[in-house]
């Protein structure tokens, strides 16, 4: 495995902001508007738990697994995972990991996680609640792991200093190098002519880590495996008219537009990885 790592402020930034605000300033940005909320069918928000569970897409050999076992014990070692879902970057780790400890905010999702670890072999424990929130409910653990959760954490420092103060060896973190609702941006201008902003990013991310001393790895990799729920061709629709709180009856509407603007999901995803300071 390959590493890099340094990262410097553009001078297209704010002059006097910390990395930690440019952060929570642009994720503000992404707040849709309030009379759009009011009229959407359903909240855009939702997430299907079938997206998150383990099935045989789940990749044991993709790049952010392997940083992970590169650091966890040969036999015993405990993973936390954080936004955990229904287990899929916990489940990769096991073995050598045999005990699991997912934390997420929906109780669908922890069951969901509790039944991968059963089928996986491995002991299990779960946290509902918002990290960091409940972070001294949760145990410390080897390696603490959170995929796809940062660019939902506006007040990114506690959240971070929590991930590290939970784990023993190391934290494991993978975020798309683009915010991923920018797939959506076009759509949002075609439905709502609503203009959509494009940070932050992977780097603003490594900025954050900089500024509060850590000195993390950082690899990249090609987007890894969606489970069958979340490539299901069926989904393309109903998803979309949800993303962008559209009624039902735009369905023809929408497909037209996927038909000639399919979304560009990032492609590529930044890992990082840096000590924990758990005793």
């Amino acid at each position: 495995m390959s590493s890099r790592s340094g990262f410097s402020l553009t001078e297209s930034e704010p002059v006097g902001l910390t990395a930690a605000a440019r952060w929570a300033d642009q994720l503000a940005a992404w707040a849709i508007p309030e009379h759009l909320l009011d009229r959407a069918p359903q909240s855009p928000y939702a997430h299907a738990v079938a997206t998150f569970e383990v099935d045989d897409t789940l990749d044991r050999a993709v790049l952010s697994a392997e940083v992970a076992r590169a650091v966890l014990p040969e036999t015993g070692g405990s993973v936390l995972d954080i936004g955990c879902g229904g287990g899929r970057a916990a489940m990769s780790l096991v073995p050598p990991a045999e005990r699991v400890i997912g934390v997420d905010q929906d109780p669908a999702m922890l069951a969901a996680f509790t039944a991968a670890a059963s089928v996986a072999g491995a002991r299990s424990m779960t946290i509902e609640g918002v990290w960091p929130e409940v972070v001294f409910d949760a145990p410390i653990a080897d390696v603490v792991t959170c995929h796809h959760v940062a660019y939902n954490v506006a007040d990114i420092e506690p959240f971070v200093g929590a991930l590290t103060g939970r784990a023993r060896l190391a934290v494991v973190l993978v975020i798309p190098t683009r915010h991923p609702m920018t797939a959506w941006n076009n759509a949002w201008r075609r439905f709502w002519q609503l203009e959509r902003p494009d940070g932050p990013t992977a780097d603003d991310f490594a900025a954050v880590l900089t500024e509060m001393g850590i000195d993390a790895e950082r690899w990249e990799m090609p987007r890894p495996p969606l489970s069958r729920h979340a490539s299901d061709p069926a989904r393309r629709v109903p998803s979309t008219l949800r993303r962008l709180c559209l009624d039902d009856d735009r369905a023809d509407e929408v497909a037209e537009f996927l038909d000639v603007h399919e979304p560009e999901w990032p492609t590529e995803y930044a890992v990082f990885r840096w000590p924990g300071d758990a005793a």
